[in-house]
């Protein structure tokens, strides 16, 4: 089992460590599967607001839904998670022949 993880050491990482505590580059990732991990950080956002060690900024924000906005949106990981689905895809968007060979 892995040990609790607070909202800082989630947010200050350019890796994300999953559930097993297995550590992955982001940008090794599957673009479905970083979209994911945004979808969870927007899910998990109340968890992530209480599990500050930063104990103020459960007072600073009213809900998680704010603590969303304005720290989660702006964190490490958010940033880095963007960047690589921003990344353009690598290949060619049109089908062309080689000789010899079927239509790629």
């Amino acid at each position: 089992m892995s040990k609790f993880r607070c909202t800082e050491e989630v947010l200050n990482n350019q890796n994300w460590v999953d559930g097993c505590g297995e550590i992955h580059e982001l940008s090794t990732m599957d673009k479905d599967y970083l979209q994911n991990i945004l979808y969870f950080l927007y899910k998990k956002r109340d968890r992530y607001w209480f599990g500050c060690k930063d104990i103020n900024l459960i007072e600073k924000f009213k809900d998680g839904d704010e603590f969303f906005q304005h720290v989660i949106r702006n964190s490490t990981i958010w940033k880095s998670i963007i960047a690589e689905l921003e990344k353009p895809v690598e290949g060619f968007n049109f089908d062309f022949t080689i000789p010899g060979e079927e239509t790629k």
